[in-house]
């Protein structure tokens, strides 16, 4: 990567399973929270029924135009799958809070992930891009956690309402920061989403293992190489040496 770095200028980030650890026990607290707040507000529910409804609501964007969810609607779609009535907009309101709430509170991030970006900071310009169908939960949660002072741009699939690997989010980040996808590369854990996504548009990709995602895809036949491939974030700093 040393040669691919001399003619890059900016580093965009993935960010669950990226910088932060957004696996199975994270998936496991938000539906855990959602289904308290419904058996509050409408009684005992199948909660297996629950979980495997927000997998499928989770992967679902990663198929066809890779068209991100619309978290109210499928608040509600939930709700009526599960208990047969429908949201007024005090509930839908509450819900969504709750959503936002725990999301926000799961998230944590490791000092030498503060480290990395500090030193990276000195020679990159740093954007984000995550897929998530809430945006105001990503930037809360990048202030609370201080992440958002590294970046000049953070792009999130509910603002452009196409989820990675579509080559917009991707677009939208580049102009943002007025570069072009062969000066950057982008780092990210998802096989389709990241490094195919990254790749398909001509970025340089290096593909980090660091956390256990609650979504995996599997290597396809015609798939793009990773640039490189890192166990922990600060194998970065070679990379880019």
């Amino acid at each position: 990567m040393k040669h691919l770095a001399a003619t890059t200028d900016t580093i965009l980030f993935d960010y669950g399973n990226t910088l932060i650890e957004f696996g199975p026990n994270q998936v496991q607290r938000c539906d855990a929270a959602l289904g308290d707040a419904l058996t509050e507000m409408f009684g005992p529910h199948d909660f297996e029924q629950l979980s495997e409804t927000q997998h499928h609501e989770r992967r679902s964007p990663y198929s066809g135009e890779f068209h991100e969810n619309d978290l109210a609607t499928t608040t509600r779609s939930l709700v009526e799958k599960l208990f047969g009535v429908q949201l007024d907009e005090s509930q839908l309101e509450h819900l969504l809070e709750v959503r936002f709430q725990v999301m926000t509170s799961c998230v944590e991030v490791h000092d030498e992930i503060h480290d990395v970006l500090k030193q990276l900071s000195g020679r990159f310009r740093m954007g984000l891009i995550s897929n998530y169908p809430d945006g105001r939960a990503i930037r809360h949660s990048l202030e609370r956690v201080g992440l958002e002072r590294w970046f000049e741009v953070v792009v999130v699939s509910a603002d452009v309402g196409r989820v990675k690997p579509h080559p917009s989010i991707f677009e939208a980040a580049l102009t943002a920061m007025k570069t072009t996808p062969e000066a950057a590369i982008y780092v990210g854990d998802n096989w389709l989403g990241d490094i195919q996504g990254a790749k398909r548009l001509g970025l340089k990709a290096v593909w980090t293992q660091q956390f256990v995602p609650y979504e995996e895809f599997a290597r396809q036949p015609g798939d793009h190489p990773a640039d490189a491939e890192i166990s922990h974030l600060s194998e970065l700093l070679a990379l880019c040496g």
